[in-house]
């Protein structure tokens, strides 16, 4: 059995001051949510942490979890429980809405062996780990994420129209191709100033030719990251030819 994790959409997260705090002091911030099964009963006992930071928290018998200082901009939060199977969610930490992170935890098959069991949960831990590694790119300014909401909200035609304006890349539509450029300078193999160089497209980590990428609905997408510079991307095996990355991540049916 193919061992996956379930992504959720992406959430600004709820970031509250902490009661009876000292105005004269750096407020105590907290993130905050809630973990349930897929019919909405809360799950106590349940782990939650923020991928790549230690930040760890268990959820009490309402299913309610809190983990306070959390680091702000895009994070990776992932809750799991033995016989459940983990779950990732993307949140942004320090956005302007009060929403609580809600978590759903499905049950794991009763055939799974504990060695499968065991498989699944390194394979979902692993591939948290790459997704906050690359989200902490976003945050230091070495890329630009769109979330699904974004997409939802701007329902571009294609991956041109979605990308197009952002610094550092051009885009264009040709005949059954879509082809991204750098403009930015830089040291690599066919990345001088004043030269064309290609960024390379991926598909949920594969890469794909900019035939491929055309076809693509991106009301498909679950979000898209933008690197118009050479940077080493967890996960992803770089051409040398290439001078940055699309990275499109799909919502998996």
């Amino acid at each position: 059995m193919a061992a996956s994790a379930i992504l959720g959409t992406s959430a600004r997260a709820q970031v509250a001051a902490r009661p009876g705090a000292d105005s004269t002091k750096r407020a105590t911030t907290l993130l905050v949510g809630t973990v349930v099964d897929v019919v909405g009963r809360p799950i106590g006992a349940a782990e939650v942490y923020i991928a790549g930071t230690g930040r760890t928290a268990r959820t009490d018998a309402r299913g309610v979890w809190r983990i306070p200082d959390p680091p702000p901009g895009p994070r990776v939060v992932v809750a799991r429980l033995v016989g459940f199977i983990p779950y990732v969610r993307e949140v942004l930490v320090g956005g302007a809405t009060n929403d609580t992170v809600s978590l759903l935890l499905r049950r794991l098959p009763t055939t799974l062996t504990p060695v499968q069991i065991t498989a699944r949960v390194a394979m979902v831990t692993s591939s948290a780990d790459i997704i906050a590694d690359r989200l902490m790119q976003m945050r230091v300014g070495t890329g630009r994420l769109f979330t699904r909401e974004q997409i939802l909200v701007q329902r571009p035609y294609s991956i041109a129209e979605l990308v197009f304006g952002v610094p550092g890349v051009a885009i264009r539509r040709g005949q059954g191709e879509i082809v991204a450029t750098t403009t930015r300078a830089g040291v690599g193999v066919m990345n001088v100033e004043g030269q064309l160089c290609q960024l390379q497209f991926f598909l949920d980590n594969t890469a794909i030719d900019n035939e491929s990428v055309a076809a693509l609905d991106p009301l498909t997408f679950r979000s898209v990251e933008v690197y118009p510079q050479v940077v080493q991307l967890t996960g992803l095996a770089m051409r040398p030819d290439r001078c940055g990355a699309i990275v499109i991540n799909s919502i998996r049916r």
